[in-house]
């Protein structure tokens, strides 16, 4: 399987034996959860990672979802405790939204593997629990949306922008790191830090952008809700496999694959479970289709935009809103790719990842050649560039609701200013 720069490497590493300490026992659950997804992680497999029975497991916790609970829990403190402070320390107004840009990035990667969990699998939470997570998050959110705000006031910030898609542009940009940092291939977190702080201050334009480059008009009234796009059939494919692929994403996308029986996707079209095997030869078929078809998708969109756009920065603005367009088209088949792929078997992994893989290289080879033609900073490198770009787009899955004020393509032009212009621009 070829390498994958988004999933972790041996995340369930030697753990010393005796009493596990709470850092421990988080850190290694976190991790299996992060590896194997938590409905596929059992308390067996836990216990052997941290070299304990089963049962002394249950001496720390009362069950595996009220673990999941202490890592969230955790996870939140820790930003509440640590961003916060290290802001309301800082007496000039216009230095403490790069303060809080450095301590968001050095506490979601001081614990990265809680911080994977925590932004993954709010859905494996109780309903109680989920509720007093929520309520955490939203704590932390109001902290740097009212600090955004605070920025706005000072002029330190553009104001051209609501402070609400700043902040959701923050936190896309910068809890994708999460995912893909690691500490044997990538600069420390302080210069990690430092380099998305830059991005999303400055942007990634090296000189002013066209006039043409503008934010879409957000006080328009709301757009009419969008009818979803049907998944377009393949040569061979039937009717029948087309609502099954539909069934699926819709189960897999909302409680998860692990947790996801063919007889509830037999269930949801009103079929006898034994029927399904007609059609594909088990669940898996399922999850290969949905992630190969979701793929392919957006690449070739992507790929058919940008064909007849030759300026280098258009390109790159091209990039940007045809892949939110094409992504919020299929929302749930991307949020299903992004979060179950890792289900798959070997062999059927290592075709998704090497299709992802051909993605970001479509992502990155766009932004390195901005660069060249002198349109794109050069002090970050392009690998980071399109980190940073691919997590403000692809985190959009977590937020965007089709009912919302911005079409696709709207929102696709808002965060190409924000990307290429950054939100310290002048307004």
């Amino acid at each position: 399987m070829p390498a994958d720069p988004f999933h972790p490497v041996a995340a369930t590493a030697e753990a010393p034996s005796g009493a596990p300490t709470v850092d421990r026992l988080l850190d290694t659950a976190a991790g299996l959860f992060w590896e194997k997804g938590f409905a596929a992680t059992t308390t067996r497999e836990i216990a052997a990672a941290l070299r304990i029975q089963q049962a002394s497991l249950y001496y720390h916790v009362a069950s595996k979802e009220d673990l999941l609970y202490q890592i969230f829990v955790s996870s939140l403190n820790q930003f509440l405790a640590d961003v916060p402070a290290s802001v309301r320390a800082v007496s000039d107004a216009h230095e403490r939204i790069p303060v809080l840009l450095r301590m968001h990035v050095l506490t979601l990667l001081k614990h990265q593997r809680r911080n994977m969990t925590m932004l993954t699998e709010l859905r494996s939470l109780s309903p109680r629990h989920r509720e007093e997570v929520i309520a955490l998050r939203g704590q932390y959110a109001d902290f740097v949306l009212s600090s955004l705000k605070e920025a706005q006031a000072a002029g330190s910030i553009r104001t051209d922008i609501p402070a609400v898609y700043l902040s959701l542009a923050l936190f896309n940009m910068l809890n994708w790191a999460a995912r893909w940092f690691r500490e044997d291939r990538d600069p420390p977190p302080e210069k990690i830090a430092d380099l998305l702080c830059k991005l999303y201050l400055e942007g990634a334009a090296l000189q002013p952008v066209p006039a043409s480059f503008r934010v879409p008009d957000l006080n328009a009234s709301p757009k009419p809700p969008t009818s979803r796009a049907r998944r377009p059939l393949r040569s061979g494919e039937n009717s029948t496999v087309e609502r099954l692929l539909e069934a699926a994403v819709a189960l897999f996308s909302r409680q998860g694959y692990a947790a996801t029986s063919t007889r509830e996707v037999a269930s949801l079209l009103g079929m006898q479970k034994a029927s399904l095997y007609y059609h594909i030869q088990s669940k898996e078929d399922l999850l290969y289709f949905i992630c190969k078809s979701s793929l392919e998708k957006i690449r070739h969109d992507v790929e058919s935009a940008m064909q007849n756009v030759p300026d280098p920065l258009e390109r790159v603005r091209t990039l940007i809103v045809a892949h939110m367009e094409s992504m919020l088209r299929y929302k749930d088949e991307h949020a299903t790719t992004l979060t179950e792929m890792y289900a798959l078997s070997k062999d059927r992994l290592g075709q998704i990842v090497a299709l992802r893989q051909d993605y970001v290289d479509l992502v990155r080879s766009t932004l390195h050649a901005a660069q060249k033609a002198g349109v794109l900073r050069k002090d970050i490198d392009a690998r980071y560039l399109s980190l940073g770009l691919l997590g403000l787009m692809n985190r959009v899955l977590v937020w965007y609701r089709r009912r919302g004020p911005m079409s696709p393509a709207q929102l696709g032009q808002l965060l190409a200013v924000i990307f290429l212009t950054g939100a310290g621009s002048a307004g």
